[in-house]
C-alpha cells in the first residue's frame, strides 16, 4: 500500500487527518477532493437501483450535501482505472454516534456503493477496501443495509468469501414503507396533546430520544447542535417534528425529514405488479386526493419518517404523530413518506394501516476485529434511520 497526502476531502470536515490514496495494478482508491464532484454525482444518478419501483438516486445540485448525514467524518472513495483516469465505482464510509446496549458509541457505516457500466464484476470493493480499512479504528463495527432485491450487492458482501478479511452478521430483517399521503382523520390518544416542535424545547426533545432511543440498538445518539450545524440533520428543522406530551411531559416524537433540496428519487421503472395496478392506483388516488405515482424519469416527492421515538412503543401514541408528520408532509407537497423498521418491531403494524408500498432489506453488522460483529449486543431491537442510507 501507499500511503500519500493529498487535499481535504470531498466531506470530510476541516483539521481532520489528510486523505489518503491506494493502487493496485489497475486502479487507484483515493477520498474524493471537490474537483471529483461532478463525476461522481453523474454516476449515482444513472445507476438504477432494483426493486417494487426501480429508482435513480440523484444528488444534485452537490453529492456532498447529502453525504455529510451519513456520517462525521464522511469519506467518498473513488475508484479510477489508471490507463485513463476514467472513473469505475464509489464507496463510501462514514461514523456515526448510535446508542450500542443503551451506552454511547461511535460505529461505522457502509453505503452507496457504485460501480459504473463496464466495471461491474471487477472486485473494486475487494480491491479498495484496504484504503477503507485503514480509515477507521480496527476494531470499530460498521452497519450496512443490503436491499433484499439487489443480488449484486448481496452475492459481492455476503455469499462469497468476506471481501478483505471483512466478517458480516444479519442483525434484522427491515421493511421500509412509502406511505400514502393524502386527506385524512388525524387520529389522538387518551391524553394526548400534540404539537410542531420548537427550537426551545430541543433540550427536552434530544434528552427524551437518547433516554427512551437507548431502547434500540443502533439509534442515533442526538445531540442539540446535530439541529443546527448544518450537516448532521441538514434541513431537518425543529418545526418538523410531531411531538407528543401527556401531562405536560414527551412520550414521542416523530419527524418528517424533506430531503428534496439534496436527494432526489427518480423512478427508473416500475415492476410487473405495479405496473398492472398503475391505472386502478392512479384513479383511485386522485378520488382520495392522494398524488398518482409518478412517470418513469420523474422525481418522487418523499420525504422521512425520522426520526421515529415512541415511550413503551405506545401504538394510539404512534398512530397521532406518524398522522402529523404525515399531513406536514403532505402540505409541503409531498406524495410520499417512507418509514423503515426492523421486522420485528411492533410500530411496523401500525404504520402498515395506512396504503403504502413496501421496500425489503437486511441490516448488517460487519468487523475486521471479530467473526462475530453481535456477539456483544443484548436482545434489544434494532433501529435503521434509513433517512441516512
Amino acid at each position: 500500500m501507499t500511503v500519500e497526502a493529498a487535499a481535504p476531502g470531498l466531506v470530510r470536515p476541516a483539521g481532520v487527518r489528510p486523505a489518503r490514496s491506494w493502487s493496485d495494478a489497475e486502479y487507484e482508491f483515493a477520498i474524493a477532493v471537490p474537483p471529483d464532484e461532478p463525476e461522481i454525482r453523474r454516476l449515482v444518478g444513472s445507476v438504477a437501483m432494483p426493486g417494487a419501483v426501480s429508482v435513480r438516486f440523484a444528488r444534485e445540485p452537490d453529492y456532498g450535501l447529502g453525504a455529510t448525514i451519513m456520517g462525521d467524518p464522511c469519506d467518498v472513495i473513488v475508484a479510477r482505472r489508471l490507463a485513463d483516469g476514467v472513473l469505475a465505482g464509489i464507496l463510501c464510509r462514514g461514523e456515526r454516534r448510535v446508542l450500542l446496549n443503551g451506552e454511547e458509541r461511535r460505529v461505522g457505516y457502509i453505503g452507496q456503493i457504485r460501480a459504473a457500466p463496464g466495471f461491474r464484476g471487477r472486485w473494486l470493493l475487494q480491491r479498495g477496501l484496504p484504503l477503507f480499512r485503514e480509515l477507521g479504528p480496527p476494531d470499530m463495527l460498521y452497519e450496512g443495509v443490503v436491499a433484499s432485491e439487489n443480488p449484486r450487492a448481496r452475492a459481492l458482501l455476503l455469499e462469497r468469501r468476506p471481501p478483505g478479511g471483512l466478517h458480516a452478521v444479519r442483525l434484522s430483517g427491515l421493511t421500509s414503507l412509502a406511505l400514502l399521503l393524502r386527506p385524512r382523520r388525524l387520529h389522538g390518544a387518551p391524553g394526548l396533546r400534540v404539537a410542531q416542535g420548537s427550537a426551545d424545547e430541543l433540550d427536552e426533545v434530544v434528552a427524551f430520544l437518547r433516554r427512551v432511543g437507548a431502547g434500540r440498538q443502533l439509534f442515533p445518539a442526538h445531540r442539540v447542535a446535530d439541529f443546527s450545524d448544518g450537516r448532521t440533520l441538514r434541513n431537518l428543522a425543529p418545526e418538523d417534528l410531531a411531538i407528543g406530551r401527556r401531562e405536560g411531559r414527551i412520550v414521542g416524537v416523530v419527524g418528517a425529514w424533506d430531503q428534496r433540496a439534496y436527494k432526489q428519487e427518480v423512478v427508473e421503472a416500475y415492476g410487473p405488479s405495479l405496473r398492472r395496478i398503475r391505472p386502478a392506483y392512479d384513479l383511485a388516488a386522485r378520488f382520495s386526493g392522494a398524488k398518482p405515482l409518478p412517470r418513469v424519469g420523474e422525481q418522487i416527492q418523499v420525504a422521512f419518517a425520522a426520526p421515529v421515538c415512541i415511550e413503551n412503543d405506545d401504538p394510539a401514541v404512534f398512530r397521532a404523530l406518524l398522522d402529523r408528520a404525515m399531513e406536514r408532509a403532505r402540505t409541503h407537497g409531498l406524495a410520499m413518506l417512507m418509514a423503515g423498521f426492523a421486522d420485528a418491531d411492533p410500530l411496523l403494524a401500525e404504520a402498515r394501516r395506512t396504503i403504502h408500498v413496501t421496500y425489503r432489506s437486511d441490516l448488517f453488522l460487519f468487523s475486521w476485529a471479530t467473526a462475530a460483529p453481535a456477539a456483544g449486543l443484548d436482545a434489544r431491537l434494532p433501529y435503521c434511520e434509513i433517512a441516512t442510507l
